[in-house]
């Protein structure tokens, strides 16, 4: 039988244990002292600023790379996590909400119709959000009019694809006439970037916000902090996960229950897991896409809806 390891005592008196409580106790006040100030936990803060440290390292890679790893896969916006998961962005993000919702509804014996109104409540406004900023604003979306109000058009676009467009052909002015067999040149300050790109024109000469910055942010700020309520443990979430590696390895009969029993009691499995992705792919935007202050918009405007959403009310009732 092994010994029982016994606690050591420091010079002064005391045991490791004693001074690892110690510890623990000046970090909860200082955790105590960033919630009363900020109305926010350790583990928001620490979320929050996570995106900062995503665009900070990811510029300083992209800097100091070789030119070759600098240009590959992955600033190809065809390759397939853009094109499936990104380009999609609200809709996986409206999907695993659903799916969360859902466990949470199953598993909960009261307050069910408080929570699917509160958090309908703010789906509508996030989800509102999104389409001011991206989509539509009263004509042009948010990231449009900040592109066109700093200079930006979309110019270059061929007569020949703008007799396709059934818009109002008044918001496009002659540049110049080519030759017959090419058409007649027009430029636009009135359309959006959608609408640029489908009549193959370029958009250019503005400050453009980075829309993938603004989804990856607003997203998951989204996320995290609807199912924060949710949380276990980090521990207990990998203790659990690693038993699921171990069933899928020597006792796959048993793989259907127990993914079934691991969902059920963390039913912010696939919220993390959208998290993760979104997280990398906001690295890769970040290496390879946009200027720096493009980004920093995008990023800023991603703050502004989640925050607001989650963060104000905390605010308000605290006054």
């Amino acid at each position: 039988m092994a010994p029982i390891a016994k606690d050591k005592i420091s010079e002064d008196g005391r045991s490791n244990s004693d001074k690892y409580a110690e510890h623990f106790e000046v970090l909860n006040q200082y955790s105590e002292k960033i919630r009363q100030t900020l109305r926010l936990s350790i583990l928001e803060v620490a979320f929050i600023v996570l995106f900062i440290f995503n665009f900070i390292v990811a510029r300083i890679l992209h800097y100091t790379s070789q030119e070759e790893e600098v240009y590959n896969y992955y600033n190809d916006k065809r390759n397939l996590l853009n094109q499936l998961f990104v380009k999609k962005g609200w809709g996986w993000t409206t999907l695993i909400i659903l799916i969360f919702y859902g466990i949470v509804i199953k598993q909960s014996k009261t307050n069910k119709i408080q929570i699917v109104k509160n958090a309908g409540i703010r789906y509508l406004l996030v989800t509102g959000w999104w389409i001011l900023f991206t989509q539509w604003c009263f004509g042009l979306p948010i990231m449009d009019r900040i592109f066109i109000w700093t200079g930006g058009k979309c110019t270059n676009i061929d007569s020949n694809k703008l007799k396709a467009f059934k818009g109002v052909t008044k918001i496009f002015t002659l540049l110049s006439t080519t030759p017959q067999e090419s058409g007649a040149i027009y430029e636009s300050t009135g359309v959006t970037s959608y609408t640029c790109r489908r009549l193959k024109g370029q958009w250019s000469g503005g400050h453009d916000p980075s829309g993938h910055v603004f989804l990856l942010v607003h997203s998951s700020l989204y996320l995290f902090f609807e199912a924060a309520p949710y949380f276990h443990t980090v521990g207990e979430f990998w203790k659990d996960l690693k038993k699921i590696m171990l069933v899928v390895r020597h006792d796959q009969a048993q793989f259907k229950n127990s993914i079934s029993q691991f969902i059920s009691k963390h039913p912010y499995f696939g919220v993390v897991s959208l998290i993760s992705l979104w997280w990398y792919m906001l690295f890769m935007t970040n290496m390879y896409f946009h200027l720096s202050a493009e980004k920093s918009v995008g990023l800023m405007f991603g703050y502004f809806g989640a925050l607001g959403v989650f963060y104000l009310p905390r605010w308000l009732q605290s006054q």
